[in-house]
C-alpha cells in the first residue's frame, strides 16, 4: 500500500466545540464552575493578591505610653488657661462693711456671671483646640484609649489646674488687704469660679468634637497603626495591585 492509499486520520474537533477546556491552575475558573452560584473562583496569583494580612495591632506599651503623657501635657496646658481666664476675668469691687465683713460694692454685681462666663468661653475654646491638635498630631495612635486621656487632660486641666492658677494670682495680696482693712477701705478682689460646670466644659467640648471627627472619618479602622486619615490603614498593609492579562489568542481556523 502507498502513501496515497493510506486511510486519513480522524478530523480533531475544534476547540471550544464539544471539548472541555484544558484545566488552567493560574487564572479564574470558568463562571459556574464547582458548583457555588456561577461566581468565579479566583486561583493561582489572583488569589493571593487578594488574600489581605490581618493587620497588626498597636503594642499596648505604645498605646499606654501615649494616653498617660498625652493626658500629662493637657494637664499642663491648663496653666495658661488659668491665666489667660485671670487676664481677661474682670475683679470684684468690696468693701469693708465693719461688723458685717467684707461685702460686694455694688447693689447688682455682674462680675460673679462675667467670670463664671469668661471661664466657660475659654474652657470651650480650649477643649476643641486641644482635641483637634491631638486629632492631627497622634493619627498613628487614634482610638479609645486616646479620647479617654484627652477627656481625662482636660478634666483635671479646666477643673483643677486652670481655677486654682487663676484664682491664685492676687490672693495673698487681697488676704493682706483684708486683715489690715478699715472700714470702708475699698478694694478690687482677685476673681473666682463660683460654678462647678465651667470647670466641666473643656472636658465636655473635648468628647464631642473627637467623637464626631472619628464617626466622619473614612478610615477603615482607627486602631491600625500607621492609619492615615482617608486612606485607611498604612501602605505596607495594603494588598498589592491584581495585574491583569490579557486573555490567551486562540487559533483562527
Amino acid at each position: 500500500m502507498n502513501a496515497s492509499q493510506e486511510p486519513a486520520p480522524p478530523p480533531q474537533p475544534a476547540p471550544g466545540a464539544g471539548s472541555p477546556p484544558a484545566p488552567d491552575s493560574g487564572g479564574p475558573a470558568a463562571p459556574g464552575a464547582g458548583g457555588g452560584f456561577g461566581l468565579a473562583h479566583l486561583t493561582g496569583p489572583a488569589a493571593h493578591a487578594w488574600a489581605e494580612p490581618a493587620p497588626a495591632r498597636r503594642p499596648w506599651k505604645r498605646t499606654l505610653t501615649v494616653a498617660v503623657t498625652c493626658a500629662l501635657v493637657i494637664v499642663v496646658l491648663g496653666v495658661p488657661l488659668g491665666l489667660l481666664w485671670r487676664w481677661l476675668a474682670p475683679t470684684v469691687p468690696v468693701i469693708d462693711a465693719g461688723q458685717a465683713g467684707i461685702v460686694v460694692n455694688d447693689p447688682s454685681p455682674e462680675e460673679y456671671v462675667a467670670a463664671d462666663g469668661w471661664f466657660t468661653l475659654l474652657g470651650l475654646a480650649f477643649g476643641l483646640l486641644v482635641s483637634i491638635g491631638a486629632w492631627l498630631m497622634l493619627r498613628r495612635d487614634r482610638g479609645p484609649f486616646l479620647l479617654l486621656s484627652i477627656v481625662l487632660g482636660t478634666l483635671g486641666a479646666g477643673w483643677l489646674v486652670a481655677p486654682w492658677v487663676g484664682e491664685l494670682i492676687g490672693r495673698s495680696d487681697y488676704q493682706q488687704w483684708a486683715e489690715s482693712a478699715q472700714q470702708g477701705a475699698t478694694y478690687a478682689a482677685p476673681p473666682e469660679v463660683h460654678a462647678l460646670g465651667p470647670t466641666l466644659v473643656p472636658a465636655f467640648a473635648a468628647a464631642i468634637a473627637l467623637t464626631l471627627m472619628a464617626g466622619w472619618s473614612n478610615d477603615p479602622d482607627l486602631d491600625h497603626p500607621g492609619a492615615r486619615p482617608g486612606y485607611g490603614p498604612n501602605s505596607e498593609y495594603d494588598p498589592p495591585p491584581i495585574e491583569e492579562h490579557p486573555p490567551a489568542s486562540r487559533p483562527v481556523l
